[in-house]
């Protein structure tokens, strides 16, 4: 442990990120995603493969598809580690390093206080306790207007700045449809 960089996502690497994304994600397409930031004007939009020594061992970012003014928030994207290299600190590692560049957009962009995730209970439940370890704020996401995952979708929620106060998601409409129809269409572009 304690080797781990991250390279952010550009045009040159988004093959190698997709591709570990795959390996990750398997039935989940980030490919669109990582385009969209790379030519988004939103500098808090990026996206970065993990490396330890050389090896792409996983990815992280961050994204914002809402008006940060407005929701206070950026989101954790695409975090996580292939399979073979759990279960070793790396995964804690990556994510301090990401909240680390979400505090100093934090501190960059006065509307941006919260790093907000979101996750599946139960096709996610293996992480469910590492990011209760991380985070600060953990709450059911219900919006019956919007893809909820049969109703196990959590929102996770990290204070970027230490004078922030605690302000829950409280179920305004996230988009999670939007979402997965961006990653349908990821599958076409690669």
């Amino acid at each position: 442990m304690g080797n781990i960089r991250l390279v952010k996502i550009t045009k040159k690497n988004i093959n190698i990120a997709t591709k570990v994304q795959l390996d990750i994600f398997r039935t989940e397409n980030g490919y669109n995603h990582f385009l969209t930031a790379i030519n988004s004007n939103k500098e808090y939009c990026c996206y970065f493969i993990a490396y330890h020594d050389n090896i792409p061992i996983g990815v992280t970012g961050l994204y914002s598809i809402e008006d940060i003014e407005q929701t206070n928030s950026i989101w954790l994207g695409w975090f996580g580690i292939e399979e073979e290299y759990r279960k070793h600190g790396y995964g804690a590692e990556v994510l301090m390093k990401t909240i680390e560049i979400a505090k100093k957009f934090a501190k960059k962009y006065s509307a941006i206080k919260y790093l907000r995730l979101y996750t599946s209970s139960k096709l996610n439940e293996k992480a469910i306790p590492f990011y209760r370890k991380y985070m600060d704020i953990e709450e059911n996401y219900r919006n019956k207007k919007d893809y909820t995952y049969e109703d196990t979708c959590i929102i996770f929620t990290k204070i970027l700045l230490n004078d922030t106060p605690l302000k829950k998601w409280n179920n305004k409409f996230l988009n999670i449809s939007g979402i997965i129809e961006s990653e349908d269409s990821g599958k076409a572009l690669f």
